[in-house]
């Protein structure tokens, strides 16, 4: 008897499964439509930030920027996390801070907050001021991106922009700050700050450039630098009006002791010491000519050797202060519109200049010492060309000293205005020349006439400098603005100490000055060794005075808080 088998469909070959599929869909074509259907698709928290983000890009003319609505800001400080958290950012580093107004009467007061970043200036600082353009605005977005690779740590950057927005990264010996979350924004996603925001206080907006216009009063916040500096495109909107405008910082009157700077501080008295040196020898010489008294050409070669010496040491000292050392050679990028990179590239002139000149004086003296080929060169030069290298590199030296000085004048600080800091500049060159070159004037033979008329120089320009800074910095009833008052509050508060010893360094230097006068008439040896003390004195004094500039450096500041 026959059985019946029920009939089992077998499941299709994986091989011919395959194959078929081959025919309809290439893997090209297949990962293309996966991608683009991934790619068409809305982020996943899309409809929470919508509102946020506008409807379109930027056109031209056009760029994004943040808006807040500061009513709504709870001070949370969830855009904080967010933005530390997407970003990867170290410990104690931060592109969005938080800070704190307080709107009306003492009696009734309302409590504000101000969530800031990156403002993507429409003339930002930080790109203007970047040595090896590290920076670029982009041109469709209007976002400042900073170039993590092209950075070397100079830190100049922070200096220029008026809202502390660049951040120094210890970690990575370069400087990082918001980027709008560009990489989000592109695939229409909003920037961490404003998707983590439970408030809706921060969104994406497209601004006009050329309908943004600032008076010499405009602030985007209570008590933040005037705008006209970089022209921010960050906007602050407020039911209050005017009296958010109007506000008070909590941090208010809270000043905090600045960086040292300490290479920056060794190199700008190193050079201005050099280029002084130089240029009150040259004075000597002049005054020996009229006066007709006979100038020492060993003096002369004396002084043109250890100003280069100490022009050298400080030109490479100021490398110290830079995180990626091994990047400075690119220093020279933006000549254009930084003047950090027009003193790197004068004052290295300068060293070169000084080199040669220096190598020409004491090219008789060594001229027994050198091959054969070259000595047969030495009566080609002419007489004058010693003398004219050196009025050269002492031009060159001066417009490296002034492009020093542009430096801190174009932060637009008012602490480090021209009136102050030109001062300042050329009055160590001054102080510091005349006494750098007194003991080799003595100890060269130089006349009396001349070593008594350099070290009054010398007294009377100290005696002035100093007399000066105890008016405008250090005295605590001395003269001066609001930011004057504030410096010297600072000054006696944290810098005492500091500030001590800069004086204590001027008054001696005064008193040996005095007594070299005196022993020139005595003992050449005499005056001499104690020109070299009132040398290391005063220069002593100038650094201190220096280290003073730096940390003792005030300026208006987005609303903070107590730190």
């Amino acid at each position: 008897m026959a059985i019946a088998l029920p009939i089992v469909q077998s499941s299709p070959d994986l091989v011919e499964q395959l194959l078929t599929e081959q025919q309809s869909l290439s893997a090209v074509e297949q990962f293309s439509s996966t991608h683009d259907s991934e790619a068409s698709a809305a982020p996943a928290q899309a409809r929470y930030y919508r509102s946020l983000m506008p409807a379109s890009p930027p056109g031209p003319g056009q760029q994004y920027s943040f808006d807040v609505d500061l009513d709504q800001c709870s001070g949370c400080k969830a855009c904080v996390v967010a933005c530390h958290t997407m970003n990867g950012l170290d410990e104690d580093e931060s592109w969005r801070r938080v800070g704190t107004l307080t709107i009306g009467e003492p009696e009734a007061p309302r409590i504000q907050h101000v969530t800031t970043a990156c403002h993507h200036c429409e003339d930002p600082g930080c790109l203007n001021g970047c040595p090896v353009k590290a920076y670029e605005k982009d041109p469709q977005t209007g976002i400042v991106r900073h170039l993590d690779d092209q950075c070397i740590g100079c830190k100049y950057c922070t200096m220029m922009c008026p809202y502390e927005v660049p951040q120094y990264s210890e970690r990575l010996g370069i400087v990082r700050k918001c980027d709008m979350c560009h990489q989000r924004l592109s695939a229409g996603e909003a920037p961490a700050c404003v998707q983590a925001c439970p408030n809706e206080a921060i969104s994406i907006a497209v601004v006009n450039i050329a309908e943004t216009e600032f008076t010499s009063d405009d602030r985007i916040a209570a008590g933040a630098p005037v705008s006209t500096i970089t022209k921010p495109t960050t906007n602050y909107r407020s039911d209050f009006g005017d009296a958010a405008k109007n506000a008070t910082p909590q941090d208010i009157g809270v000043d905090h002791v600045a960086e040292s700077h300490w290479p920056l501080a060794v190199m700008l008295v190193a050079t201005q010491v050099s280029v002084g040196m130089i240029f009150v020898e040259r004075f000597a010489a002049t005054l020996a000519w009229i006066s007709g008294h006979d100038h020492s050409i060993m003096a002369t070669r004396s002084i043109l050797l250890v100003a280069l010496l100490i022009g050298g040491i400080g030109l490479n000292i100021a490398s110290l202060h830079l995180g990626q050392p091994l990047r400075a050679w690119r220093v020279f990028l933006g000549l254009k519109t930084s003047w950090l990179s027009r003193e790197a590239v004068v004052l290295g002139k300068y060293v070169g200049l000084l080199t040669a000149a220096t190598a020409l004086y004491w090219l008789p003296v060594v001229s027994n010492y050198l091959p054969q080929s070259i000595q047969a060169w030495i009566p080609a030069i002419p007489a004058w060309a010693a003398s004219l290298t050196l009025v050269m590199a002492i031009i060159v030296g001066v417009a490296g000293l002034f492009s020093s000085a542009m430096i801190y004048i174009a932060t637009r600080r008012q602490i480090w205005r021209s009136s102050r800091t030109l001062i300042r500049f050329m009055g160590t060159a001054v102080v510091a020349g005349a006494i750098g070159v007194l003991p080799m004037l003595i100890l060269q033979g130089e006349s009396r006439f001349i070593s008594v008329a350099i070290t009054m120089l010398g007294l009377i320009t100290l005696a002035s400098k100093a007399a000066w800074e105890w008016s405008v910095h250090l005295n605590p009833n001395g003269r001066g603005d609001a930011y004057d008052r504030r410096s010297r509050r600072l000054v006696h508060r944290s810098l005492s100490r500091l500030a001590r010893s800069r004086m204590l360094a001027a008054n001696a230097g005064l008193g040996l000055l005095c007594v070299v006068a005196a022993a020139t008439f005595v003992s050449p040896w005499t005056a001499a060794t104690l020109a070299i003390a009132a040398g290391l004195i005063v220069i002593g004094g100038e650094i201190a005075e220096r280290l003073l500039y730096f940390m003792s450096v005030v300026y208006d500041r987005m609303p903070g808080t107590f730190r």
